[in-house]
């Protein structure tokens, strides 16, 4: 015949039958998973900044051949036409934006130097916001002191084209 269980040892039985996880034990997975999802926000918040930070040298690069362009063709300027490098002025291209990169301004000016009279170095200054701190970069290059080839080419045909005095 069959045993018939008293409430007390059916309950004790069906207890011991079941699996599962306790309290403590979900808890703890919980706890590993929190770690986990923190350490993992942690580290694309950095390489948020980095690649930001990337996105700006790489732009700095980008900008210095734009400002030595247009220093080249823009500020250099003759003071009375000629094509001496002499007779020749620089005039300073200040808070100019950057294309692509809003927030990112640069300034060029010259100095003269009295051994190399031929030269002039010029500072590119550029000016940036980096998670609200401002940010400078300073370039330098030397350049000649000279009118860019097509200005020159230009005042050479114009000589060339006048009328010569002569015999």
């Amino acid at each position: 015949m069959a045993k018939s269980l008293s409430q007390s040892e059916f309950l004790n039985a069906d207890r011991q039958n079941q699996a599962g996880f306790t309290l403590a034990e979900m808890m703890a997975a919980l706890a590993i998973l929190l770690f986990g999802v923190t350490a993992l926000l942690g580290a694309l918040s950095s390489s948020i900044g980095q690649r930001r930070t990337t996105d700006a040298r790489h732009a700095l690069t980008t900008m210095c051949d734009l400002a030595m362009h247009r220093v080249q063709f823009e500020a250099i300027r003759s003071l009375n036409g000629d094509s001496s490098p002499f007779d020749l002025e620089f005039v300073p291209l200040v808070d100019q934006e950057v294309p692509g990169f809003p927030g990112m301004t640069w300034t060029a000016t010259a100095t003269e130097d009295e051994d190399y009279p031929q030269l002039w170095l010029v500072k590119i200054e550029a000016t940036w916001l980096d998670e609200g701190e401002p940010v400078v970069a300073e370039f330098l290059r030397v350049v000649q002191r000279q009118l860019p080839l097509r200005d020159r080419v230009l005042s050479f045909r114009n000589a060339g084209s006048s009328p010569s005095s002569g015999n």
